[in-house]
């Protein structure tokens, strides 16, 4: 029992040193100024989005930077997201609509939207965006100056992430306490190893001409999740890419309650861990149970310390992640519960090979 409580140990303090260093090294856009304004081409997949896309397109259409175009590719909704796409076209020519036809074989939904958006494009530079995020001021200059600064091809955001119920308090910040407990995020940028890599396909801008000449999502068609898939290609591929946190430039709320939120993070939990099943359990063994080894392999004492950096290590995931403290302080044993809700949730998914989302069946390995 010993070694299990020492492999704990090790296993947190990995951990809170990677947070430590996250925080260090400020993984937030900064001001910025532009010496000249590209055009950007705003993309936004979209289905069945009716009650979300009104509020993006509102952001867009009165963002700070002008010199954008904006078009939602409807994928077949079976409510009034092209009704609402186009009365903002009607009254803004910066805005257009493209009408989704069925999906090919072979294709999945969201991957097959940013591919024609894609093609229709005329920006220097390709912003793909969920259809349920909201922008504000000043986003895009600063992720232009960024990508600019770095001569970047790809620039990825985790938008700050709205949580209103309990069950997304419950769920929704496992995805940031994994990314930013195990990735330094600033090697994302300066080192080309496509295990160092993580991106949010909610925001993911790209530097045009790169990606017309590789048509990255229709590279990935079949894979479900393709941000990641997308990254780690352009890694390989030797570009420099980064990918940061919002400080409320971007925003979203993903869920709206515990059980829409299981079903979403079991398409791409798996991913975070490289697709390994066994990494995925051992990590959830041992952050579940790692008090009850240190405190059986050591001592209690040892076991009012472990905890104390547990709790320590996921402050300050909230605090960079701009999510509540109290809510977080109060509710990590229950948090991790539900986490593990989530890992049983995604093996019975994967063993079932298939899964639903947005009222499509996706496969599992794609």
């Amino acid at each position: 029992m010993s070694g299990l409580a020492i492999a704990a140990f090790v296993i947190l303090l990995v951990r809170l040193l990677i947070a430590v260093i996250n925080v260090y090294h400020r993984q937030w856009l900064r001001e910025t100024s532009l010496s000249a304004e590209p055009l950007v081409s705003v993309l936004i997949p979209a289905r069945n989005e009716e009650r979300s896309l009104p509020l993006i397109l509102a952001d867009l259409e009165v963002h700070d930077y002008r010199n954008i175009e904006v078009i939602v590719y409807d994928d077949s909704s079976e409510d009034g997201t092209l009704a609402v796409a186009r009365s903002f076209a009607d009254r803004d020519n910066r805005f257009s609509v493209l009408k989704g036809r069925e999906l090919p074989a072979g294709w999945l939904g969201k991957n097959h939207g940013c591919h024609q958006l894609s093609l229709q494009a005329r920006g220097d530079y390709l912003l793909f965006l969920d259809a349920d995020v909201r922008v504000r001021p000043g986003l895009i200059r600063r992720s232009l100056g960024h990508m600019m600064q770095y001569d970047l091809s790809l620039l990825s955001l985790f938008p700050r992430q709205k949580m209103h119920t309990l069950g997304e308090l419950l769920t929704v910040p496992a995805m940031n306490l994994i990314l930013l407990s195990l990735l330094p995020m600033r090697l994302i940028r300066i080192s080309h190893r496509p295990s160092l890599a993580a991106a949010n396909g909610q925001f993911m801008l790209f530097e045009a001409d790169t990606y017309r000449a590789q048509r990255y999502h229709e590279r990935v068609r079949e894979l479900n999740v393709e941000d990641m898939a997308i990254i780690r290609l352009m890694k390989v591929q030797q570009l420099k890419v980064h990918t940061m946190l919002s400080s409320g430039e971007v925003e979203c709320r993903m869920y709206t309650g515990f059980g829409e939120a299981i079903g979403g993070m079991t398409r791409s939990v798996f991913a975070f861990f490289g697709g390994s099943g066994l990494v995925l359990l051992l990590f959830t063994v041992f952050t579940t149970f790692g008090f009850l080894f240190v405190w059986l392999g050591l001592s209690w004492q040892w076991m009012v310390l472990y905890l104390a950096l547990t709790w320590l290590m996921r402050m300050l995931v909230a605090a960079m992640s701009r999510q509540p403290l109290f809510w977080n302080a109060v509710l990590q044993p229950v948090q991790q519960a539900s986490f593990v809700v989530l890992v049983v949730e995604a093996f019975r998914r994967r063993f079932r090979a298939r899964n639903t989302w947005k009222g499509r069946e996706i496969k599992f390995g794609h």
